[in-house]
């Protein structure tokens, strides 16, 4: 079945063009060096793409009568003058970007139109305050106004009435100190607010300035110079409540030199139900850090050196990811007994010298142990034990999987099962898949498997994905012909069968 989408092209003066595609009211001009709206464009239109145009001075004129346009794309389009009810014509915007326009004067009335205006993205404009002219943006959801030159996170009192107000993004700006009087706003918005802090220069926290606050997300990334800087500016946010904290380190920033090991202290002082620790450097000292996480429900460590995992007693957690922390061991003898434990991801660690069993997490459902250049010379139930609810299993990019007869006891309910990439031993002439009666997806593609007969696959009928590219097959003209009516897959799809001589 296939899409048909037709292109019209519009012309405007001196061979430009605009696009339109038929099955939508969406025109896109950019890029063509206009200095105007095209009269081509219907007034039924309700996304305009006109970024990289020439529209240096904005006023009501510039803008034909277009109430239905919901989307006004105005990305560097190397505005430097706004006029008051600039947008009077597009009164009915539900989104306006203006990106990287160089505004040097923003009329105190040159929103004033845009009642309706949900979504404002004033990105890389020379932006210096907050305190700009929303009073009518009473609709108003997201700010973005990173990379900008913004020097407090203070917002217009007025604000306060904005009910639906759920993102703000202040990234990549100039705040270096927050004040108690700076989050006031904050506390009058609502419980689901977003607030991205990240790549800003924090210097000074004032303690108590978050508490009584709470928030959906707070993303404090890349503002701390220093690990003696972290840990005052966690301890200052005491009294937060937040359903997801971001904090630590971005892949390219510069690396901290740890110089005690409590600078994660100040969490225990954060309500938190989900924390995302971005790690880039091996503390000298061992460090405790889940110590301050035991009552999340998903924590998250990425990146970092941390050689072997501590024991933590979460209470309540149900989503574990361990991310490129150079693990060891795979810590399963730490992990084991997590009765809330749902899934669980510990990927892109070096070669785990050891792997340790899994044991008694009975609502374990997921769990991604890929690209840790594992090598387990008998898989699965010697790796995983009392784990029933298991539905999700990859150990895709690793060195070598050994399977046997019965690996897969006690594993009944998988669902998905991927080993794409990794070596794959004995699966080429032993049924030892056979009792995964509701396995859907399985990928054992370039796993270097020679397949002598079809008993690999016996008993999967409910098998619908199967990839099996990369291998060999022996005696392979039989065998792959008989496969598909063999495996239950006569009426479903075999992905990407590749055989060799």
């Amino acid at each position: 079945m296939f899409t048909l989408s037709f292109i019209i092209f519009f012309s405007i003066g001196a061979g430009e063009s605009c696009t339109k595609v038929t099955d939508s009211q969406h025109y896109s001009c950019m890029g063509r060096n206009l200095s105007c709206i095209p009269p081509s464009i219907p007034s039924s239109i309700q996304t305009l793409d006109f970024s990289f145009n020439v529209l240096k001075h904005l006023q009501k004129t510039v803008f034909p009568v277009l109430s239905f346009l919901r989307v006004l794309d105005l990305s560097r389009c190397q505005i430097e003058h706004i006029e008051n009810d600039t947008f009077y014509n597009v009164k009915n915007l539900a989104t306006l970007i203006l990106t990287g326009n160089p505004i040097t004067y923003f009329g105190p009335g040159g929103l004033n139109s845009l009642h309706n205006l949900q979504r404002l993205v004033l990105v890389d404009t020379g932006l210096s305050s907050l305190q700009l002219q929303m009073n009518n943006l009473t609709k108003l959801q997201e700010l973005r106004v990173g990379t900008n030159n913004v020097q407090s996170m203070s917002l217009p009192s007025f604000m306060s009435n904005f009910k639906d107000f759920s993102l703000l993004d202040l990234h990549a700006n100039n705040i270096s100190i927050i004040k108690t009087d700076h989050t006031a706003v904050l506390r009058e918005i609502g419980r689901n607010m977003t607030l991205i802090l990240s790549w800003n220069p924090l210097l000074y926290i004032e303690p108590g300035a978050f508490k009584g606050i709470y928030l959906g997300e707070l993303d404090i990334r890349s503002v701390f110079i220093s690990c003696a800087a972290q840990k005052v500016g966690l301890k200052a946010l005491y009294g937060l409540n937040v359903k997801r904290l971001k904090f630590g380190k971005h892949k390219d920033s510069f690396r901290f030199q740890f110089s005690d090991t409590d600078f994660l202290d100040g969490l225990c002082s954060i309500y938190f139900q989900e924390v995302y620790y971005y790690i880039m450097e091996k503390p000298s000292k061992p460090i405790s850090v889940f110590r301050c996480m035991i009552n999340a429900t998903n924590v998250a460590v990425i990146g970092g050196l941390i050689d072997e995992m501590e024991y933590v007693h979460f209470r309540e957690i149900k989503e574990l990811y361990l991310v490129s922390i150079k693990l060891s061991t795979l810590p399963g003898k730490q992990l084991s007994h997590l009765h809330t434990l749902e899934k669980l991801v510990i990927t892109h660690n070096s070669a785990p010298s050891w792997a340790d069993a899994f044991i008694d997490m009975p609502k374990l459902q997921y769990l991604d142990l890929s690209s840790n250049r594992i090598t387990l010379k008998q898989c699965c139930t010697t790796l995983l034990s009392d784990t029933p609810q298991i539905r999700y299993l990859n150990f895709s990019r690793n060195a070598e999987i050994g399977l046997d007869v019965g690996g897969f006891d006690g594993l009944d309910s998988l669902e998905i099962l991927d080993f794409h990439h990794s070596t794959v031993v004995r699966v080429g002439y032993l049924s030892v898949l056979s009792n995964l009666k509701y396995l859907r997806y399985l990928d054992v593609s370039y796993s270097r498997i020679t397949f002598t007969n079809i008993f690999s696959f016996y008993g999967l009928k409910n098998l619908n994905v199967l990839k099996i590219a990369g291998n060999n097959f022996q005696e392979w003209c039989s065998t792959y012909s008989a496969l598909p009516a063999y495996a239950g897959l006569s009426s479903r799809e075999v992905h990407r069968l590749q055989h060799y001589r």
